[in-house]
């Protein structure tokens, strides 16, 4: 299936501070974690990295009310591959929509798949089976990884999944794997067992996992990377931090404070003492946390957390350069 090249101007991006870390370069990449943790935002800014070291990169969104295109500052692109920022692009993958793509790939002629496809007793039927929406929209994202142009090269360098949360997110990841067991040849068989391999394979693809500095959100980290490195054995990526509180004081400064052994009696001063103190407590909690997902392994980036109203581009180019940064920081202390 080839890919055309869409004929609106994207928007330029400002360059990233620092080149493309070689754990980002895989080509097929998810993001996943427990809901609310701020997975979507962590994956405009792997998009924003990644097309900034001049990649073509592409976003899939699935079957949700969209939320990349503005971060970026456009509107909702729906189902249809649209630029965002410069070598960046965006799509909403929907069910229905896949479905009807891959019938017309393998069918040949929109005629026929109408003529299929569009019998009510096959719509009813693709519902019933437990799964398919997913493995529909999966098989979509996978189908712009195997897209080629004209000369027989990728469309794109990199395609970024923003996967389902916990919990439903380890039924999408299997979902192949299951297909492939379940049904022993044809079509749905070579096709499941093609995208298992794309999901299991180190070398062109990577889950990037998302989480918060927060008691819950860690469990739920320890309970995934379970699940998806010894269950499933797919290829793990980075761990990011999201929302790490940024340090109130300096080294001097909490040193001086740790000093005052008592809550000053004026109320000016009492209140900004207790404040401080509850801040700095918030810093302990959340590095306990982190700590606590020290065994799993994984390269670890903590992101800060960024006080806005509007979360929009110049959040995500913060995003971006934290990690960025923090990837290159961990490279650094590998070579040593």
């Amino acid at each position: 299936m080839n890919h055309t090249e869409p004929e609106t101007a994207a928007p330029s991006a400002a360059p990233v501070s620092a080149p493309l870390p070689d754990l980002l370069a895989r080509r097929f990449v998810l993001v996943t974690g427990k809901g609310g943790v701020g997975k979507t935002s962590v994956t405009a800014a792997l998009g924003r990295l990644s097309a900034a070291a001049g990649r073509r990169t592409l976003i899939c969104e699935l079957n949700t009310h969209e939320h990349i295109p503005g971060l970026f500052g456009r509107p909702p692109v729906g189902g249809a591959v649209s630029p965002i920022a410069e070598n960046l692009w965006s799509v909403n993958i929907q069910p229905d929509e896949a479905m009807e793509e891959y019938g017309v790939m393998k069918l040949r002629f929109k005629t026929l798949y109408r003529l299929v496809f569009d019998n009510p007793l096959v719509r009813r039927l693709v519902r019933f089976v437990p799964g398919m929406n997913d493995l529909l929209m999966l098989g979509k994202a996978f189908n712009h990884e195997r897209e080629r142009d004209h000369d027989g090269k990728p469309v794109w360098d990199m395609i970024i999944v923003d996967a389902p949360a916990t919990g439903h997110g380890i039924t999408f990841f299997k979902l192949p794997r299951i297909i492939r067991d379940a049904v022993p040849a044809g079509n749905l068989h070579h096709e499941a067992a093609a995208m298992w391999d794309l999901l299991t394979d180190p070398v062109r693809t990577a889950v990037h996992l998302v989480t918060l500095p927060e008691e819950l959100p860690v469990r739920e980290t320890l309970e995934l990377h379970g699940r998806l490195a010894d269950e499933l054995g797919l290829p793990l990526g980075a761990l990011l931090v999201n929302m790490m509180p940024p340090h109130l004081l300096s080294a001097e400064q909490a040193e001086v404070f740790a000093r005052l052994e008592t809550r000053p009696d004026d109320p000016l001063l009492g209140a900004l003492w207790d404040s401080t103190q509850v801040r700095l407590s918030r810093e302990v909690l959340s590095d306990r946390a982190v700590s606590e997902l020290g065994p799993l392994g994984l390269p670890t980036v903590r992101l800060p957390l960024i006080y806005t109203d509007d979360f929009g581009a110049a959040e995500v180019q913060i995003l971006a350069d934290a990690i960025a940064a923090g990837l290159a920081a961990l490279s650094a202390v590998a070579t040593r």
